[in-house]
């Protein structure tokens, strides 16, 4: 029969095994917190996003429903006081929507806030006299007079492709930017009055052909374009 041999566990052993299984317990335990810390985050950034993404495109939306809202009108087939009601509320319903819409983008970003303001004020000075000129025509009757053109209401897609581009800043990257980089990027593109591009959708990244000056002769000078964006 062999030797036996026979564990001593002396009270250093014991000391020194006890922290390094403390250690160890910590590193697992804190392993988990964090993954499970930066999960959370990084799950309620998503959610985040994508509500913000949501609201925004409501924003986008009430724009374009302000646009067609002198079509609706101008498409009515009777002028019956249930008819002409319907049209008054839907109109209310889009005024208080733009409302809504304003504020939120306020509360978010202080840029696109004013993207979006500017935005409103120059459809509204389009809108406004097509409603009226709507509302002074008289009902449709027959299909031929669905169709409408533009009814005065030109550049409109332009104006709502300025609000598309400032939203744009809202997320990935770009969401890290300071407000006054925002805001130069935004009068850069176009979005903004005073910027340095004269198409209104600044997603062409196109700097305006300015208008050429003439020489002694009479005849204008070659215009210089640039299509070169900083950000590339």
């Amino acid at each position: 029969m062999g030797p036996t041999l026979l564990t001593v566990y002396s009270p250093a052993s014991q000391a020194f095994e006890q922290p390094a299984l403390l250690s160890v317990g910590l590193a697992v335990l804190g392993s988990s917190v964090l993954a499970g810390v930066l999960g959370t985050l990084l799950g309620n950034a998503r959610a985040n996003a994508a509500a913000r993404r949501d609201r925004y495109a409501q924003t986008v939306r009430c724009l374009v429903a302000w646009a067609e809202y002198p079509y609706r009108i101008r498409r009515r087939t009777d002028d019956e006081p249930a008819s002409l009601a319907a049209l008054a509320n839907h109109g209310h319903a889009l005024q208080e929507q733009i409302a809504e819409s304003k504020a939120w983008v306020a509360a978010e970003s202080q840029a696109v806030s004013k993207v979006f303001d500017s935005c409103l004020r120059e459809l509204s000075a389009r809108v406004a006299p097509a409603c009226v000129a709507a509302w002074q025509a008289p009902p449709v009757t027959a299909a031929a007079g669905m169709v409408l053109g533009d009814i005065g209401l030109q550049g409109v897609h332009h104006i709502v492709a300025r609000m598309e581009v400032a939203v744009s800043y809202r997320f990935g990257p770009r969401r890290l930017m300071g407000r006054r980089w925002t805001l130069r990027r935004l009068r850069w593109r176009g979005c903004l009055p005073g910027s340095e591009i004269a198409h209104p959708d600044s997603r062409l990244r196109e700097k305006p052909v300015t208008r050429p000056a003439q020489d002694k002769t009479g005849r204008a000078a070659s215009p210089e374009v640039s299509v070169s964006d900083p950000d590339g």
